[in-house]
C-alpha cells in the first residue's frame, strides 16, 4: 500500500491557497501579502508569488505519474487551480469580493486529494521527499559557494561561475522559506543545482588538480545528502555508497571531456 507524505508541491500549494481563503482579508492583495509575509509591489513579493506558480507547475507535471483514470480526473481541475493562483480577470485590490468568496472550497478539496495521490505514487522521490532536515544541504551549499569563489576565471568561465553561485543561493533561500514552499520545491531545486554543477564540471579547463579533487568530492557530498533527504535513510553510508557509482560515471565523463580539449 502506498504511503502519503504531506511534503509535495501540491500539498503546499493547497496550504497556501487555503490560507489565502481563510485570511479574513477583504482583497486578494492583502490576503496574499499576509500569507506570503511580503509587501505588495516589492521584489520579495514577486519572488514568493512566483514560487507559488512554480508549485502549480510542478503539480501539473506530476499528474503524469498517476494512473490514467486518476490523471484524467485530476486534470479537469487544473484550470480552476490556475485561476485561484492567478485570478487573471479580477482586480486584486477589489474589496467587494473577498478571497473567502472567490476561492471555491470544493476546488481546494480536489487539490488536496490530488496531492495525496501524487504523494502515494512518488513517495521517496524529489516530488515527495521523506526528509525535513535541511542543515546538511545548507552546509553543502556553503561549501560549494566557497569552492566556486576560489576558482579563477582561467579554470571556470566567470559568468558560468556567477550563475552557479546564484542558483545555489536560491536553493538556500528556498530552504529558508521551506515552511511556505515545502521540501519538494527544495528537492527539485537541489536536483537542478546538481545537474548544473555536473555540466559545469565538464567545462573545466586548465583546472588545478586540487580544485578538481574538491569538485568531485563536493559533488558526491551534495548528491549524498540529497539522497538522504529524499528517502530519509537512517544509514547515511548506504546513500553515499549508492552515489559513488554515479559519481564515478560523472567524473569519468568530466575527465574524458577535459582530455579531449
Amino acid at each position: 500500500m502506498s504511503v502519503s507524505i504531506e511534503n509535495t508541491a501540491a500539498h503546499h500549494l493547497h496550504t497556501l491557497l487555503t490560507s489565502v481563503r481563510n485570511s479574513e482579508e477583504s482583497s486578494l492583495t492583502d490576503a496574499w501579502c499576509k500569507v506570503l509575509d511580503a509587501e505588495w509591489g516589492t521584489l520579495e513579493f514577486a519572488k514568493r508569488h512566483s514560487e507559488v506558480v512554480t508549485l502549480l507547475q510542478m503539480t501539473i507535471r506530476q499528474l503524469n505519474s498517476l494512473p490514467e483514470r486518476s490523471r484524467l480526473r485530476c486534470e479537469r481541475y487544473v484550470t480552476a487551480w490556475w485561476t485561484l493562483v492567478m485570478q487573471p480577470i479580477l482586480n486584486w485590490s477589489d474589496t467587494t469580493r473577498s478571497p473567502h468568496i472567490l476561492f471555491d472550497e470544493d476546488k481546494l478539496d480536489h487539490l488536496e486529494s490530488t496531492a495525496d495521490l501524487i504523494s502515494g505514487n512518488l513517495v521517496g522521490t524529489d516530488a515527495a521527499p521523506h526528509g525535513s532536515n535541511f542543515e546538511e544541504i545548507v552546509e553543502q551549499c556553503h561549501e560549494w559557494i566557497e569552492l566556486l569563489t576560489s576558482i579563477g576565471d582561467d579554470e571556470l568561465n566567470g559568468p558560468l561561475r556567477d550563475e552557479l553561485i546564484s542558483q545555489i543561493r536560491h536553493l538556500i533561500w528556498l530552504i529558508e522559506n521551506a515552511a511556505l514552499f515545502g521540501g519538494a520545491r527544495v528537492a527539485e531545486e537541489a536536483s537542478t543545482v546538481i545537474g548544473s554543477l555536473t555540466q559545469a564540471g565538464a567545462t573545466l579547463v586548465n583546472v588545478q588538480p586540487e580544485n578538481l579533487s574538491r569538485w568531485k568530492k563536493a559533488l558526491l557530498g551534495l548528491i549524498a545528502v540529497c539522497v538522504v533527504f529524499n528517502q530519509a535513510s537512517p544509514i547515511v553510508q548506504e546513500s553515499i555508497t549508492a552515489g559513488s557509482g554515479l559519481i564515478k560515471e560523472i567524473t569519468a565523463a568530466v575527465d574524458d571531456g577535459q582530455q579531449s580539449e
